[in-house]
């Protein structure tokens, strides 16, 4: 369910209405609620998935848009989840979850699912922060119903306030970043109006160790990089009008971007690449809020997505090749929401269309589709999800119990737009997900089990390749999971000292890995080569030490061993995660206005590829061990009634480390924001 705009407004837990709706006579409950005048006059949940645990969190306005740059800054401070990132703003951003690849994270804004279906990749920072109302992160199970990841699913609610505001702020930062924000929202008696746009820029122009320097290739000289800036302008729209039982939401949101494409390899002065993105998304959503016994809600949406993305490869004047990508996506979706005696049961149905289309040239001239070079292609995925949630809420014991079950339908299509005779590849498949939870406790201590058995379809990409070089291969099996995880909770207060600790552990088999495979003359494909089984700790520990004073400490660490039938890759550890993390954070209330907070991550054992073999690092100083790394950024923030000030200083110390893709990472850099609201 989503956010019903009102001026007065009670937040509540999905777990928590089914409470009151078991307690009420049945199809009552809305009615109850919407005749208690004005003191209370809607719910809003903010919260749709009512299995809360350590396996599930919300991350809430207040608690980022003044300290936080980007998405990946939040994110990156959340036990179990790392970050995938190439230095410099602009560049894509993903994201793993206790271990998981990027493409088994299933990325949800305002319920649609933006995962591209042809290489299975989202940008994690694609919508400011500005633009964010809330963050809810899975870290293993599917959020309400459908279908159930492999990697967890985090899923962005955009802003839409239930009273009038509004909003500047500016921001200025280290290698020429810049920020303007504006946010306005105007709330009537039944309607809300939500309107808001960010400009951001950046030279990043950070130092750089360059292999060859192109004034003199046999030389390794440190610079700062050409050709790396990035513009980006967003704009939204969030329109919600409610009457009666009908509740009605729009919403609209268009990025246009462009992100200069450096050479790591020379530094070249004359390198022009680039690449340029617009993007149109707007969604409907309805929801009837019955009056019909047992039948609480019907909830209907629909979702568009458009993407042109433009790919110059110019790294000099002789070489001007291009890539045009077109993606359009269309969902449309039912669920009913039915309660009976503390049962709540949930079935849905949505649909999904997919279609991506490229255009390629070589120096002004198409690309010819010869079996060798890549071919412009037309790709299409159909899927239907079938599914029903099925949960149930003591009245007398604080116990709750859930199972979902999803069926996924999938077609795909792939046809070579510029070859003679081409023939359309067709491929059909079914896949069934499941879960199951229960959960106990009370407010101070909470214990939760959870089993899921999760999915990953392959892209369009690995099952049909680009009719060149790289073959597709429509034998693909899709990547499954199984999944067990057991948390706890507890908070207690001894004096005036509160404490808060939370613990989750975690076994997962994941079998038929899909990975590139290359063979001696170069030519590539996807197969399904490994299996690999994970075991995973979480622990972390709060103190609000004084009512000025507060600690928190975090610790993940991860147990991974690869089958596969390829000696090299076999009995390995998997690659591209951080397999130990630790990470201290200091909160300190110096007077009213101002705080100061300091944040330490320790990330050690990482490995870049399959067999576990990397290159050296400058600050382990020899071969043999993973690249490790220590970051600490230290933020002030200060805040007098509508005024905010923010300075952060991201990697204080400067340490030397190599980011994912085996790069030197981006050093110390500044960042000040200052803010305006409800003058």
């Amino acid at each position: 369910m989503n956010s019903l705009p009102q001026k007065n407004v009670i937040s509540i837990t999905v777990s928590t209405l089914i409470t009151c709706v078991a307690l009420l006579p049945a199809g009552k409950a809305f009615a109850y609620f919407a005749e208690q005048g004005s003191d209370v006059e809607v719910i809003e949940v903010v919260n749709n998935h009512d299995f809360a645990s350590s396996n599930y969190q919300v991350l809430r306005r207040e608690d980022f848009i003044d300290s936080s740059q980007s998405l990946s800054d939040i994110l990156g401070q959340v036990n179990g989840i790392q970050i995938r990132q190439i230095s410099g703003v602009g560049n894509p951003v993903s994201i793993s979850i206790r271990g998981s690849s990027a493409k088994q994270v299933q990325f949800f804004i305002d319920g649609q699912l933006v995962n591209d279906s042809q290489f299975g990749s989202f940008d994690l920072n694609q919508i400011p922060t500005e633009q964010i109302e809330s963050i809810e992160n899975s870290k293993n199970q599917a959020i309400g119903t459908g279908s159930t990841p492999i990697g967890g699913v985090i899923r962005i609610n955009t802003y839409n306030p239930s009273e009038d505001t509004h909003k500047v702020s500016v921001s200025l930062g280290s290698f020429g970043y810049q920020e303007l924000s504006l946010l306005k929202n105007t709330a009537f008696k039944y309607h809300s109006l939500a309107i808001g746009g960010t400009y951001l820029a950046s030279d990043n122009d950070y130092d750089y160790l360059v292999p060859q320097s192109f004034d003199d290739p046999s030389k390794s000289i440190t610079e700062p990089l050409r050709n790396n800036a990035f513009e980006k302008l967003s704009f939204f729209i969030n329109d919600s009008a409610q009457i009666n039982q009908h509740q009605l939401r729009v919403n609209l949101t268009y990025n246009k971007q462009d992100k200069g494409l450096a050479n790591y390899q020379n530094n070249s002065p004359d390198n022009s690449s680039n690449i340029e993105m617009d993007s149109l998304r707007y969604g409907l959503q309805y929801n009837w809020l019955s009056d019909i016994e047992y039948l609480d809600t019907v909830e209907l949406e629909y979702y568009n997505d458009s993407k042109d993305e433009f790919y110059l490869d110019s790294p000099h004047d002789s070489r001007k090749n291009t890539n045009e990508y077109r993606t359009d996506k269309q969902h449309i979706g039912i669920k009913p929401s039915f309660t009976f005696n503390g049962i709540s049961f949930s079935p849905f149905a949505n649909a999904n269309k997919q279609v991506f289309t490229s255009f390629s040239t070589q120096n002004g001239e198409p690309n010819e589709c010869n079996g060798i070079s890549s071919c412009d292609i037309e790709a299409t995925q159909e899927q239907v999800n079938l599914g029903a949630r099925l949960a149930w809420q003591s009245t007398s014991i604080p116990l709750y119990s859930y199972v979902l079950a999803n069926q996924l339908r999938e077609d795909n299509s792939n046809i070579a737009l510029n070859q003679a005779g081409g023939e359309m590849e067709q491929s059909s498949t079914q896949y069934n997900t499941q879960e199951l939870g229960v959960s106990y406790g009370d407010k101070q201590l909470q214990t939760s089990l959870n089993w899921s058995n999760g999915v990953r379809t392959p892209t369009m990409y690995e099952l049909f390749g680009d009719r060149g070089a790289f073959k597709g291969n429509d034998n693909l099996l899709p990547e499954e999971s199984q999944t067990y995880a057991l948390s706890i909770k507890y908070q207690v207060k001894f004096a005036d000292i509160s404490f808060d600790a939370s613990s989750s552990i975690y076994q997962q088999s994941i079998e038929n890995s899909i990975v590139a495979i290359f063979n001696s003359s170069g030519t590539g494909s996807y197969t399904n080569v490994s299996n690999a089984d994970l075991v995973g700790l979480e622990l972390k520990v709060g103190s609000q030490i004084t009512s000025d004073l507060s600690l928190s400490l975090q610790a993940h660490l991860i147990d991974s061993v690869t089958q596969s039938e390829y000696v090299a890759f076999n009995n390995k550890k998997l690659p591209g995660i951080y397999h130990q993390q630790y990470s201290a954070a200091l909160s300190y209330q110096v007077t009213d206005a101002w705080r100061i907070k300091i944040n330490t991550n320790i990330d050690n054992e990482l490995y870049f590829n399959r067999s576990n073999q990397f290159e050296s690092n400058e600050q382990q100083g020899k071969t043999g061990n993973p690249a490790n790394r220590v970051v600490t950024d230290l933020s002030l923030q200060w805040r007098v009634k509508h005024y905010s000030v923010n300075v952060v200083c991201s990697n204080i110390f400067d340490e030397q480390y190599q980011d994912l893709a085996n790069r030197p990472a981006q050093g110390r850099s500044f960042q000040l924001k200052f803010s305006i609201e409800d003058i």
